[in-house]
Order: structure tokens, then sequence, then C-alpha cells
């Protein structure tokens, strides 16, 4: 053990007497461990926003026609949705469903394609839609009456009219070949991003005109195509934690209801749970993205093994005399990959340190909304690495010391 700690004591002097020489060395492995624990605490720090994000829509369930069991799924009324709202009252704050399709919307400003969602009342506060600015969502009363009523987006309603200052105006609206007038209800805030992006790709001379139009599903009878039944519901459970219990009891009214169908008609939807789905996805790019810059862990491992080379010609008479001394050749060994791996390992906690310090701005700051957070198996591999690199890469200059002749190093010199 006191030899152990004569070479650390060797090993630190040697560096002191070259303080410039060996900073550059460390250099390599201070960038590579330094960029490593950042991105990977980045990485960490979108991981846990994009899973708290789906993790919020937990409490939202998806039952649907089971399409082992029926050649056609939609088979979910109107009168299926009304009475899963009432027979499970308090248990669920909403429950709706929607179909989508596709026509062309006439304004003053000139004819848009426009995406058509036909659905219920509930869908205002669900499927994480934005809140209205303007207006009201349209109601069952209306949905009842099938009348031609409709919201939009903020983005959509400066499509077409040039403001958002619309509700209560009126646009013509193409569902295949059916033509009728809108009245708009109510506006849809549009993100802040979305805003961005519309900015960006207008500046950029690109045209993404992008139509939003949600409408009571029992309007489109009036344009010829009337929606006869849904493939799937979606109910809003009250406690999140009771969002199972939500769902099987929706499986079993719909079930029953629809007994002539099959013994199985109905079954909640099983996707892969977003959250893991997420999570695997951020834990893939953080990993790619880590490895990359670990390659200039690799550049500073050569670093290492050249500057180590270095300093075995450099001390080739030192070691010829401690061989002559009787000096074996597993403490020259020893010796030399001492050196190295300490000056990895403070390269290493210089870059630990720097990673941890850029981890707190960028939290501190929230550039680009990140929140980072620092990890500790990160911090935990990227010592390890860093004094495995020292090693690895100081075998090499080692070896080559250890087996200098002290003869013909001493005559060397």
């Amino acid at each position: 053990m006191g030899q152990f700690f004569e070479y650390i004591k060797m090993a630190l002097d040697n560096i002191r007497a070259n303080k410039g020489r060996s900073f550059l060395t460390m250099l390599g492995i201070i960038i590579g461990i330094t960029s490593v624990v950042t991105i990977v605490s980045i990485g960490n720090g979108l991981k846990n926003d994009v899973v708290n994000a789906a993790s919020q829509q937990t409490n939202t369930v998806t039952v649907q026609a089971n399409t082992e069991e029926l050649t056609d799924p939609q088979v979910i009324t109107g009168d299926d949705i009304s009475y899963l709202k009432s027979s499970l009252g308090d248990m669920v704050e909403s429950v709706t469903a929607y179909q989508s399709t596709t026509g062309k919307c006439t304004t003053r400003k000139g004819t848009f394609d426009a995406y058509i969602t036909l659905t219920t009342p509930d869908y205002a506060d669900t499927m994480n839609s934005a809140p209205l600015m303007r207006g009201s969502y349209f109601t069952e009363n209306d949905m009842v009456n099938g009348r031609p009523v409709c919201v939009i987006d903020e983005l959509t309603a400066i499509y077409l009219f040039g403001n958002t200052n619309v509700t209560g105006m009126t646009f013509e609206l193409a569902i295949g070949s059916g033509i009728r007038d809108v009245t708009i209800l109510g506006i849809r805030e549009t993100s802040d991003d979305m805003m961005e992006v519309e900015q960006t790709y207008q500046a950029m001379g690109l045209d993404i005109t992008s139509i939003s139009i949600e409408m009571p599903y029992t309007s489109a009878e009036a344009f010829g195509i009337p929606v006869e039944g849904f493939s799937s519901v979606t109910l809003t459970a009250a406690d999140s934690d009771a969002s199972s219990q939500v769902a099987s009891a929706a499986v079993r009214v719909l079930n029953s209801r629809h007994a002539d169908l099959g013994d199985a008609p109905f079954i909640r939807q099983r996707p892969i749970d977003l959250t893991d789905m997420f999570g695997a996805v951020m834990d893939g790019v953080t990993a790619f993205v880590a490895l990359v810059a670990g390659i200039s862990l690799v550049v500073g491992g050569i670093g290492v093994m050249n500057i180590m080379l270095v300093s075995v010609t450099e001390r080739t008479r030192e070691i010829g005399i401690r061989k002559a001394l009787g000096a074996k050749t597993g403490s020259i060994i020893a010796q030399f990959l001492c050196e190295s791996a300490i000056i990895s390992g403070i390269g290493g906690i210089i870059g630990i340190l720097l990673g941890g310090g850029l981890t707190a701005l960028i939290s501190a700051l929230k550039l680009g909304g990140i929140t980072a957070s620092l990890s500790l198996p990160a911090v935990v591999t990227a010592t390890l690495f860093s004094c495995g690199v020292g090693i690895i890469f100081g075998i090499y200059p080692a070896r080559k010391a250890a087996n200098l002749s002290p003869i013909e190093a001493l005559r060397r010199m």
C-alpha cells in the first residue's frame, strides 16, 4: 500500500512539474465528460417534462369496438354516449366521441381546405383541447337539433377573416356534395408554439394554411353524410385513480347494450403506454447524443496516451536507473498507469463540475423551456469512464516503459 501512495506522489509531482502540458492533456477528457454529463442531464429534464405532460392525461380512457369481433366498428351511437354519461354519473367528467372528415370553406378571403372534427359537446374539455378565448362551445341543444354551428381556433379565424373577433359570423362550408352556411360560436386559443411555427413558415414563403373546425356530429346530416356511429368513445374519469374502473364499467355498459353483436364487442383500448413510450424514446435519443459526445473521450484518451509516450521518452534515464536498482516490470507499469489514471481522473472531476454547473445554469435560465436534471448514474459512469480511459490508453506507454532495457536506457542518455 505504501508503494502505491508513493506512485501517486510521483505522478502528482510530475503533473505539477508540467502544468501546462498536463492541462492540455486533460482538456479532451474535460470536454468529453462535460458534454456527456450536460447532454444526459438535459435529456433527463426533457424526459421528465414529456413524461409529466403525458401522465397528466392518465384520467382519460378510451373504449373501442373490438375489430376482431366486428366487421363494422362504427357501432357506438349517440344514444350509447348519452347512456354512458348518465349511467356512470359522478364517475366521469365527460364522455365524447368524434369522427374526422375534410371539406372546403369559403369566405371573402378565398377558399380553403379544412380539417373537420364531428363530435359531441364534451369534446370542449377533453383531448387536451386549448381553452376558448371568445364565445362558447356548441351545446346539447345544438347537437340534438343538428344546427350548422362550429368552433374554430385563433389561427383559423385569422386565415378566414383576418382577425379573431368573428363569433356570430358565418362562412360557407362544403363537405362532399353538401354546402351550408355555418355559424361560428367560439374561438379556441392557438398556442404560442403554433403561432411561432406559422410565422416561421410564412417567413420562408411556405403555405401551410391550417383550417380546423369542430362541429356537432349531427350537423353532418345536413351535408348528406350522416354520422351513424363511432368506433370508439373517450371518457374522462373524475378521479385519475379510478380510470381503470371507469373503463371497465364503460365496457360492461356497451357490451350489455350491444349483446347481439357478440360476447365481447367492446374492449378497453390498450395502446403502448404513452409515458413509457415517450420515456423510452427520450432515453434512446439521449443515449445516442451522449454516445456521439463520448467520442471526444476517445480523442482525449489518445491525447493521454500521446503525452505518456512523450513522458516515457523524457524519463528514459529515470526508468533505466530504477530498473538497474532492481525495480520490477510490474512496478514500472503501475507507476505510469497511476499517472495516466490521475490525469484522466482530474480531467473527469473538472468535467463533472463543469457539467453540473452548466446543468444548474440551464435549469436556472430555463433556456428553451428546458429544465435539466443532473443524473447521478451519468456522473458515476463519467467518473469511472474517465479513469478507465486513463488506464486503457496508459497501458501501451506503461508497457513500453517497463520493457526498456536498463543498459539501453542508460546508454541512450
